[in-house]
């Protein structure tokens, strides 16, 4: 079985300051893909779907949750063995917390410091 990742949408894949993809992500995307089960989770929006197609990322991920607020149901209805589930995002009270209450690893990215692809790349390193 593969592991999983799970990724939040705003602020770590897309950046809504220029309404594209960080730099970089979809090379991540493209890398991860073959080793590990890609999920993407995001709460509704405007036209949320329809942005994720036009970005081309559902070519990438396995399952996309759009959901109207992010849980910890949400994120249990996802798991298959905890051990082999990390969560990435943005939100030290949605997905960071999340993934502290589940007991499972998680990657907070800041596009304010630091390029999200980066951040990830990195820290996947280090937890491999």
């Amino acid at each position: 079985m593969k592991n999983q990742i799970i990724f939040d949408f705003y602020n770590t894949l897309y950046n809504p300051k220029t309404n594209v993809l960080f730099m970089g992500i979809p090379t991540l995307l493209r890398q991860l893909q073959p080793v590990y089960r890609l999920i993407l989770v995001t709460v509704e929006g405007k036209s949320r779907q329809l942005q994720i197609s036009k970005l081309s990322l559902n070519k990438y991920f396995s399952k996309i949750i759009v959901c109207p607020q992010k849980s910890v149901f949400v994120f249990q209805k996802l798991l298959r063995e905890k051990s082999n589930t990390l969560i990435i995002g943005d939100r030290a009270e949605e997905e960071i917390t999340i993934a502290q209450t589940l007991k499972l690893q998680f990657i907070k990215v800041n596009p304010e410091l630091e390029n999200p692809a980066k951040t990830i790349r990195n820290q996947l390193i280090q937890k491999t």
